[in-house]
């Protein structure tokens, strides 16, 4: 559910903030659930429903044919009972029936709404009565004593005509500013149990705002620890773990992110970094720095969810509402004790002027992460910035459009005026707001204004899709930007004697580590760029012992290029497999070690050769690192066998991909007739495709 829809527990939240601070006020609310809601449903009602609503013609028809002169059987015990009737429920499966049910429901929200002795909770000129989400319905009700009665009767009333049941027994109530002996007096009279904390929407919801971060944050995450415990006795492999976080961890709390954005600090971040670091890592020391970790796999990185980061874009999707303005019954009651128009709150720091303003539980929050990222989204004058909604009281008036600087500012040569008064007299309350808004203009031109909308406007407060992604992507670029050349492709190209290009990078992200759906192949490239494996070089830095020498040679200093490449041992292997490969290919190639160790291949290998390489390459790199402590280094016999053994990983690439066999085929066929030359007895790749 997206911040902006506003989710129905938002409200309980708010209203609860606002008896905080009222706390003369008794209140109950009331989360109604209804006995099998879909399947009570009386056709004759929901029929009626539909006309009254205005449903008329072929469409009404349609309906009527599915909801009327329905019959049916039953076999029980092997004997077929008498026809009998259908007529009520709502059909399962059918697309339709959410819809029908609300408009049902609907009958019942007006009557509620209506009765003037079911009192709502008064906030400003509006009054809260009652909130849906399906059949899951609250009723925020003042005055508990009589409301509640009147409440209860009237979904007697309207069950005897719609089918619709109270479940009392799964109904829950919280109630605020009520003392222990009217609880205990509205249980007895009327059946429903007054708890402490009520799960609604996913939610953990209580009469205390505070307790929702220990009542779901803490709670989901100490399941996360359990759920991680239990993964550390599976074998997964290191990018793995990772995919698993995403996959499990990852949409749990952005459920949380999007609902509740009521942290405050980044200390719960830092531990949760600090359980997820462990994790992937298996509690021993990082190699790679998280921040490393977290950037775009088309950027080198390894897209490990920054959950900071996640939480900030979340927040700033529901600030979208403080701009927009659109939503005015939610920003109403979010701003009940408002001193300010939104816009003066976001735009001039006047969470300053008024204290109270950050003390909510939702928007403290949400207006700390804003002024963390202000400077960053906006660096000018925005084009959403609304000077009317700066000068108006603290309502949210929905009858009004709040005028924007892009309906107030015009170009003129290189800079930016306001509109003469006569264009926007149609559209102002007079010259005097016309020179409060001139005076506004003056001050924030100061400050400069784009010449287009930025990208915030554009992907975030102009869209309606995708939003929490898009705002973490702008995030997540902000707090990588200084990784674009990264400490690994430095070492690298100091290494290698010289400079590697950057698109070359990019092409390696973006196209040659997706060769291959095998996971384990990719680990093995994701490792090597990212210069994973730890060297007697690195081990005595870390360890503080003297021998740097190289396991293999003895007799220079083991570095992260020497035992991959330079080595003399190390050197042999490479040379033999260069050999073969030029047998395989029926061409010679320059040894690059970019093409051999980070699988970067240019013209020298033909296009149809590639992915033959790549795989060749990594059963070498595989080889060399499953023998990286031994003295001795595989045979050309083990690399062959290796390689042969992944004509079932290109297989299975095959099939993920949806490709055909005449591109297997295309890419393995030079190894095949290497096999037949090599050893007569294996059966060739076409065989292989065959039998599989």
């Amino acid at each position: 559910m997206k911040p902006m829809d506003a989710p129905n527990h938002c409200y309980v939240i708010n209203i609860i903030e606002y008896l905080e601070i009222k706390n003369e006020v008794p209140a109950a609310l009331i989360f109604i659930d209804a006995e099998k809601a879909f399947d009570n449903v009386s056709w004759a009602f929901l029929l009626n429903a539909i006309e009254k609503a205005g449903i008329e013609g072929e469409f009404l028809k349609g309906i009527q044919a599915i909801y009327s002169n329905q019959s049916a059987k039953l076999v029980i015990n092997n004997n077929l009972t008498s026809t009998f009737k259908i007529e009520k429920g709502t059909r399962q499966g059918c697309p339709l029936s959410p819809l029908l049910f609300i408009m049902v429901l609907e009958i019942l929200a007006n009557k509620i709404r209506a009765k003037p002795e079911i009192q709502g909770i008064k906030i400003g000129p509006k009054e809260y009565k009652l909130k849906a989400y399906a059949d899951d319905l609250i009723l925020s009700l003042g005055e508990p004593q009589g409301s509640i009665a009147k409440a209860l009767e009237t979904l007697e009333e309207y069950g005897k005509l719609s089918g619709f049941k109270l479940n009392k027994s799964k109904t829950k109530m919280l109630t605020k500013n009520v003392d222990n002996e009217e609880k205990e007096k509205v249980e007895r009279q009327y059946g429903i149990k007054v708890v402490k904390k009520v799960k609604y929407l996913g939610i953990w919801l209580t009469s205390k705002n505070i307790n929702l971060i220990e009542d779901n944050y803490s709670a989901t995450w100490n399941k996360v620890k359990k759920d991680l415990d239990v993964w550390n006795r599976v074998k997964l492999s290191w990018l793995g773990r990772m995919e698993s976080i995403k996959m499990n961890i990852l949409p749990k709390m952005l459920f949380l992110f999007q609902n509740i954005p009521v942290i405050r600090g980044s200390k719960i971040f830092k531990d949760w970094q600090k359980t997820l670091s462990r994790f992937i890592w298996q509690g021993r020391r990082p190699r790679i720095r998280f921040k490393l970790l977290t950037d775009r796999k088309e950027r080198g990185g390894l897209a490990v969810p920054n959950l900071q980061l996640y939480y900030e874009a979340a927040c700033l999707c529901w600030v979208k509402e403080w701009i927009t303005l659109e939503n005015a019954d939610l920003l109403d009651l979010e701003g009940a004790d408002n001193r300010f128009g939104w816009h003066a709150y976001l735009w001039l720091n006047k969470g300053k002027a008024h204290k109270g303003f950050t003390n909510h539980i939702i928007r403290g929050p949400l207006y700390e992460v804003w002024e963390k990222n202000k400077k960053l989204l906006e660096r000018k004058t925005p084009w959403w910035l609304s000077p009317t909604d700066i000068l108006s009281i603290q309502k949210t008036d929905s009858e009004e459009r709040k005028l924007t600087y892009e309906d107030l500012l015009t170009r003129a040569q290189d800079s930016w005026k306001l509109r003469p008064y006569e264009e926007l007299k149609e559209k102002l309350k007079g010259w005097l707001q016309y020179h409060q808004i001139n005076a506004l203009w003056t001050e924030d031109k100061k400050l400069g204004m784009n010449g287009k909308k930025s990208k915030f406007q554009i992907e975030i407060i102009e869209s309606k899709s995708k939003l929490l992604s898009k705002m973490y992507n702008i995030l997540l670029e902000w707090d990588t930007k200084d990784e674009k050349t990264k400490e690994v492709m430095v070492k690298w190209e100091k290494d290698l004697g010289h400079n590697i290009e950057y698109e070359k990078w990019s092409k390696l992200w973006n196209v040659g580590i997706k060769f291959t759906a095998s996971a384990a192949v990719r680990e093995n490239l994701e490792k090597m760029i990212y210069r994973w494996y730890l060297t007697p070089e690195k081990l005595s830095r870390m360890y503080k012992t003297g021998n740097r020498d190289c396991w293999r040679c003895k007799t220079k200093e083991g570095n992260f290029i020497h035992m991959w490449w330079t080595c003399e041992e190390t050197k042999k292997f490479w040379n033999q497999i260069y050999d073969e490969l030029k047998k395989i290919l029926r061409y010679t190639f320059p040894k690059k070690p970019e093409a051999f160790l980070l699988g970067m291949v240019g013209k020298e290998i033909q296009d149809k050769d590639k992915v033959l390489f790549q795989y060749s390459t990594a059963a070498a790199r595989m080889l060399i690192a499953q023998n990286w402590k031994n003295a001795n280094l595989p045979t050309v016999r083990d690399w062959q066998s290796k390689l042969y053994g992944f004509i079932e990983l290109a297989k299975m690439t095959q099939k993920i991909r949806n490709q055909k066999n005449a591109k297997l085929n295309e890419d393995w066929n030079k190894f095949s007739v290497y096999l037949e030359s090599n050893f007569k007895n294996l059966p060739t790749i076409a065989g292989l495709i065959y039998h599989f």
